[in-house]
């Protein structure tokens, strides 16, 4: 087993994503839309046309991906500076998903930003990390100052940790639509 897969203690949440915030549903559904008009619990199609012209299918390096055509380039940006600096965090990430348009996990009214594909999960070796156990694969810590300097949110200071889940954040999101990106 590599030590990128080895479960350490995810950090204190006042240590992480420090000037960022997560994309709010709010902001999502005021800056893209609802992506589909009914919220399902099970990965569903997007049907709005806005987001549809903007979801795009790219190698990000070492793999393909689903996702917003911003978050998509973004991606593709964070992981050539993994490759020049972390050729071995390179060579051994995985995804388990972008784009799917479902509910957040135990809601009934908010879209996961997996739904807008502007939220992407990673992992290392043979298995995801636990939602919600309070550790991360060490992988994922070391991939989290890449991903906070491009204005990606490390999901692993949600309340109920997901620390394979990293989403553009509020900001980021915000600024892509000052700038005419979305």
């Amino acid at each position: 087993m590599s030590q990128l897969s080895e479960l350490i203690p995810t950090p204190k949440p006042d240590s992480i994503n420090t000037g960022l915030t997560n994309a709010h549903h709010a902001t999502m559904i005021e800056l893209l839309g609802r992506p589909r008009p009914t919220l399902t619990t099970d990965c569903a199609a997007v049907s709005n046309p806005k987001i549809k012209a903007l979801i795009v299918t790219e190698s990000v390096g070492p793999f393909r991906v689903t996702g917003l055509k911003p978050a998509v380039e973004s991606l593709r940006q964070v992981f050539a500076s993994v490759k020049e600096k972390r050729p071995d965090l390179y060579a051994e990430v995985k995804t388990a998903g972008m784009l799917c348009c479902r509910a957040v996990r135990g809601s009934r009214e908010n879209f996961s930003n997996h739904s807008w594909g502007t939220a992407v999960d990673l992992y290392f070796g043979d298995y995801v990390d636990t939602l919600g156990d309070d550790k991360t694969q060490r992988g994922l810590l070391e991939l989290y100052p890449f991903f906070r300097a491009a204005g990606w949110f490390w999901g692993a200071e949600f309340s109920r940790e997901d620390s394979m889940h990293y989403e553009i954040a509020d900001e980021t999101i915000r600024r892509w639509k000052r700038e005419g990106k979305i």
